[in-house]
């Protein structure tokens, strides 16, 4: 249930402090960065759980999810918008001592590996890389959204790892209810629209 927590931290910090993020989103990222690297470093200590159980990046992940299949008309689509690539760089940053540490232990033995969540992260890799500016303009607009696009694909790994590995039964039900609620809204946005952007 922590996960509730931190949407509902990453949608007020959306609404009230969203100039100050894209500011200083380099300095945001080098310190997610180290946050990573301790959690990772210090992950038997129960302060490291939100990144070594993955709940802080899903969250950071669920706002990207979401923000595409919210109306535009409504506000908070507009305020998740503006910082959808910083939310998309800290998500896979913060996600990656969750990856690496199951990774680690699913090649050593320790448990079996799950390849729908090594998948999904590796996936991720050219949509992290892909999301700096600086890479970016280097890109067609064609090519990019064609690298973006495998977004799709990323959620319906994550959707079917989070199933086939939630830890309580109330995690179970809130991945089930976060999972339908976008798949709902991005449908019925589809049908409007036409369109899966």
């Amino acid at each position: 249930m922590i996960i509730v927590l931190f949407l509902a931290i990453l949608t007020l910090l959306a609404l009230y402090a969203n100039p100050f993020i894209r500011k200083h989103n380099t300095k945001i990222y080098i310190a997610a960065t180290l946050l990573s690297i301790l959690a990772f470093i210090f992950r038997a200590q129960p302060i490291a759980t939100p990144f070594i159980q993955g709940f802080l990046g899903l969250s950071f992940f669920y706002i990207v999810m979401i923000t595409g299949a919210i109306d535009k008309k409504h506000l908070i689509r507009t305020k998740f918008m503006t910082l959808r690539r910083e939310y998309s760089i800290i998500g896979f940053i913060v996600i990656t001592p969750h990856a690496l540490n199951y990774t680690i232990q699913g090649l050593d033995g320790t448990r079996s590996l799950e390849w729908f969540g090594v998948i999904s992260f590796l996936l991720m890799i050219p949509l992290f890389v892909t999301s700096f500016i600086k890479i970016r303009k280097k890109m067609s607009s064609k090519t990019w959204y064609r690298i973006q696009s495998a977004a799709y694909i990323i959620y319906l790994l994550l959707f079917i790892h989070l199933i086939l590995n939630f830890t309580q039964p109330i995690n179970l039900v809130l991945y089930l209810f976060l999972f339908i609620l976008y798949f709902v809204l991005k449908t019925i946005k589809f049908v409007k629209t036409g369109k899966l952007r």
